[in-house]
Formats: structure tokens, C-alpha cells, sequence
């Protein structure tokens, strides 16, 4: 009966917002190319945002007067600070006040008038009809990804062939006129940002150490967990063979478990949990290397440039791996080996992960290190 009263509740919304826009708003099949006034919506995590930055910075390049707009979350405000093609960032939050505060905002940039919005990747399902509210005549995003919603969209783009997420983004702007070559994911940190993690290192004595790694032995869901052992035993390799100093990284929640992976590593120090997501940033930025999980952090030093070791479960690089980031990376992964649903995160025990073994992550980490990089 709750699945039921809650399939009702949706289709009664969907009813709704196609009667108002067939009411008081053109068909949305006309030509987009005049548009100037844009609201992006990204509202989930680290990685999903700094996939949608290539494409902001296009759209920007291309219509330099154009007003730009963002609605994130919490997590993408700060991926999003400072970056210089955005005139303004709207924060979503759950709860009651967030929603609130969401019906604020966007009736902030009704007001102001908006041409089309873009969604690049929403987190929750009421997002898309609270943005057909707003009277934009252009609602464009990717098909399939709007929670059975499509047809609020006045543009569902099909991607055909797969394509990384940060690609897919452009489809998108070409339904309004801008076609671009994507580049680099982007992240713009401040000396701000840089103060603390510096301060952590001289205070520990590693202020100027030649060979500065980081390991990232956390991730939000457990099937892309290399094992923590193997992290500490890489570790240690690198201490011994190649005079690495290790920092350990996580937030808070990881803290515990970069605790254990450092107190296993002679030297090493945990900074989990002591600092913002910009700061994390800066220290990666640091890093001569960085060894890393599939999650935001690892995205994060794709940004900031710093040459990565990725280790991947049976979620596909290619999707969602490094973008535009050649010769920085070392990609690690092993073939999905049980019927398990892991991407439904329903793996507990990640045995493709295990199979990857210290030897192969700590010769593409020497690889790295030693290329005549940093």
C-alpha cells in the first residue's frame, strides 16, 4: 500500500507540473541557442561535481555574459567555491528546513528569470518538478537519469554509445548551442585552504620532505575497499624502498580505520578527520603520489594534478575513472568474479578488490614516483 500511495503521489506531482507548463510556458521545442540564464543542478557528491566543472567552464568560455547559476550540495558547495564561472551557489540540504530553504532559492532565481536548466546529476527525486516550477523554458538532461521523471524534461538526451560522466555533461550544452572540447576537471583552492595541512606537516617535521605519498584506505561503500592490511603493507614498502614519507587520508568517518592503517606503518601519521574537504585537497595537492580507492578523494587529486595509483572494483574507469588527466594516472583493476550485485552495494566481502595484489600497486607506484616528475 506505501509503494502504491507513494506511485500516486508521484504520477498526481508529474500531472501537475505538465499542466502548468503547458499553461504558462512555451512547448520547450523551439531553438535553445538564445539562451543566457542557466541553473545547473548537481547535487550529490565530490566526484559527481567535479565531473560537471569541464563543461561549466565551456559553457562560460562560450557565453562570457551569460549568467550562470549552480544548485549543489554540501559536499559540491565546496568543490564549487571559487571557481570563477559561477555567478552563484545555491546549497540543497534534506529535511524539512532544506526544503524550505530550496523553495527559497529557487524562487530567488525565478524571479531573476532562467532560460534552462541543466541537470547534470540530482540527488533527489523532488528536484526535477520543483525546477519545472520555475518557468524555464528549457529543461535538458540526460535520459534515464531523472528517477522516472523524463517527461518533465523538454530535452532527454541518449548517450548511445557509454561515455565517462564528465563527457556526458556536453551533451547537454550542445542543446544550447555550445559545442565544446572538454578539458580537465577543475578545482580552485586558496591559500586559505593550504594554511592548515601545511602547518600539520612542518609541525610534524615534514614541512619540506622530498617524497610526501598518500594512502586513502576509505570509501563510502564497502565493495571498493582494498583491504586495509594491503594498505599497510604498502606502506611500508614505500617507507622502506623508497623513503616515502605516508599520510594517511579520510574524513571523519574514516578516521578509525586510517588510524589502524597508520599505526601500522612505522612512520606514518593520519590526518583523517582533521581536516575540511578543501584542506584534504590541498594536502593531496602536496603529495609527490597518491593511492586511493574509487571515491571523491580520488577525483580530488586528478583536479589538483597529482599523480594517482586507482584501484577499481567492478565500477568501470572508463565511466567514471580519470578524465583528461594522461600521464598522472595508473589505473589498477580486477574483473568482477562473483554473481554478487556489487554496484547495488550488496557485496560485503570484495573479493575482486583482494585480488589486487601490493607488488602490482607498488610497482605503478615506483612507476610514478620515479618518472622524473615530482
Amino acid at each position: 500500500m506505501g509503494k502504491t500511495w507513494k506511485r500516486m503521489k508521484n504520477a498526481a506531482l508529474l500531472r501537475a507540473v505538465a499542466a502548468y507548463r503547458r499553461r504558462h510556458l512555451p512547448d520547450g521545442k523551439g531553438s535553445r541557442g538564445g539562451a543566457s540564464r542557466f541553473l545547473i543542478v548537481s547535487s550529490t557528491g565530490i566526484g559527481d561535481t567535479l565531473w560537471g566543472t569541464p563543461a561549466i567552464y565551456a559553457l562560460r568560455k562560450a557565453l562570457p555574459d551569460s549568467s550562470i547559476a549552480v544548485l549543489t550540495s554540501d559536499a559540491g558547495q565546496e568543490v564549487l567555491a571559487g571557481n570563477p564561472a559561477i555567478d552563484e551557489i545555491f546549497v540543497f540540504r534534506r529535511g524539512a528546513a532544506g526544503y524550505w530553504r530550496l523553495v527559497r532559492s529557487l524562487m530567488t532565481v525565478r524571479r531573476r528569470g532562467v532560460d534552462a536548466v541543466l541537470f547534470f546529476h540530482a540527488s533527489d527525486r523532488i528536484l526535477w518538478p520543483l525546477c519545472a516550477f520555475m518557468g524555464a523554458p528549457f529543461l535538458i538532461g540526460l535520459a534515464g537519469q531523472s528517477k522516472g521523471q523524463d517527461e518533465i524534461l523538454t530535452a532527454a538526451i541518449s548517450l548511445g554509445d557509454e561515455i565517462h560522466w564528465a563527457q556526458a555533461r556536453f551533451s547537454l550544452l550542445r542543446e544550447v548551442g555550445v559545442n565544446a572540447t572538454p578539458g580537465p576537471i577543475r578545482l580552485y583552492l586558496n591559500g586559505k585552504d593550504r594554511e592548515r595541512p601545511e602547518r600539520l606537516l612542518k609541525e610534524t617535521g615534514w614541512g619540506n620532505v622530498p617524497l610526501l605519498v598518500g594512502l586513502h584506505p576509505g570509501s563510502k561503500d564497502p565493495f571498493k575497499q582494498w583491504p586495509e592490511d594491503k594498505f599497510a603493507r604498502l606502506g611500508r614498502a614505500l617507507e622502506n624502498k623508497a623513503g616515502a614519507k605516508i599520510v594517511v587520508t579520510g574524513d571523519a568517518e574514516e578516521s578509525a580505520l586510517a588510524a589502524k592503517v597508520a599505526g601500522k606503518i612505522p612512520q606514518a601519521l593520519s590526518m583523517a578527520g582533521k581536516l575540511s574537504m578543501r584542506e584534504t585537497a590541498a594536502l593531496i595537492e602536496r603529495m609527490s603520489l597518491f593511492i586511493t580507492n574509487d571515491t571523491g578523494p580520488m577525483h580530488i587529486a586528478f583536479a589538483v594534478k597529482t599523480p594517482t595509483v586507482a584501484l577499481f572494483s567492478p565500477t568501470d574507469p572508463a565511466l567514471c575513472g580519470p578524465f583528461r588527466a594522461e600521464g598522472l594516472t595508473a589505473i589498477i583493476r580486477k574483473e568482477k568474479t562473483c554473481p554478487t550485485s556489487c554496484v547495488g552495494k550488496g557485496c560485503v566481502d570484495p573479493v575482486c578488490m583482494d585480488q589486487i595484489t601490493v607488488m602490482e600497486v607498488l610497482e605503478e607506484a615506483e612507476r610514478l614516483l620515479f618518472r622524473g616528475g615530482r
